[in-house]
């Protein structure tokens, strides 16, 4: 199926990069068939300051806003909302899981406008813990400790419709490091700013509403 993709604020995104982009069929159901294209972003700038800092390359921050279209095509409605609410919020646990994070749990479910549409935002708590093998960094931490960094993670994402369905989300650390050496700890505490972070990626969130 011939799918666009999805509208993005080209112009908040000067510190991002485009990591992917996939046109999939993730589920179907007897009545209609779903398709995506998607677009992935990590954050770049602060990404290469904490490498220069620490010696650490993490993608650190993610953005990602995916274009819905039902085959045949139908109007939003209330039970199709409601599934594509529930697939959808199962595929992000899926894509958190897949970038490492771990003690993944849904925490509120709230409103959120996007344009003139109203949508759907579900925020999740996530851990990301980077083991003495996942690190390539000269700051030295206790090698005896299994988890040499670890990482409140904070995720959102939401859902809406405005014609297709749209769904877009994201994740960014939500504190400093819980565990590592002083001085790993003390470098990321310098770079990391969960509340700008959150609000850069609500606003790349409420930036796609130009469709």
């Amino acid at each position: 199926m011939d799918i666009p993709p999805p509208s993005v604020p080209e112009s908040r995104l000067t510190d991002w990069r485009q990591t992917d982009q996939t046109v999939d069929s993730p589920f179907s159901t007897p009545v209609v068939s779903v398709h995506t294209h998607t677009r992935v972003y990590e954050e770049s700038t602060e990404r290469e300051q904490i490498r220069e800092q620490t010696g650490i390359d993490h993608p650190w921050r993610f953005f990602f806003i995916s274009r819905v279209r039902l085959d045949p095509p139908q109007p939003p409605n209330p039970m199709l909302t409601s599934l594509l609410r529930q697939r959808v919020a199962s595929a992000f646990v899926d894509r958190l899981d897949g970038r490492g994070l771990t003690d993944i749990t849904k925490q509120t479910r709230s409103r959120i406008s996007v344009g003139d549409a109203d949508g759907v935002q579900r925020r999740y708590h996530a851990r990301l813990q980077l083991s003495a093998d996942d690190l390539a960094t000269e700051l030295r931490v206790d090698d005896t400790d299994p988890d040499r960094l670890s990482l409140p993670i904070e995720a959102l994402l939401v859902v809406w419709a405005d014609g297709d369905y749209y769904v877009a989300g994201g994740a960014y650390p939500a504190g400093p490091p819980e565990c590592g050496s002083d001085e790993l700890v003390a470098a990321l505490r310098a770079e990391i700013d969960p509340a700008a972070a959150r609000r850069e990626l609500v606003a790349l969130i409420k930036g796609c509403d130009q469709q």
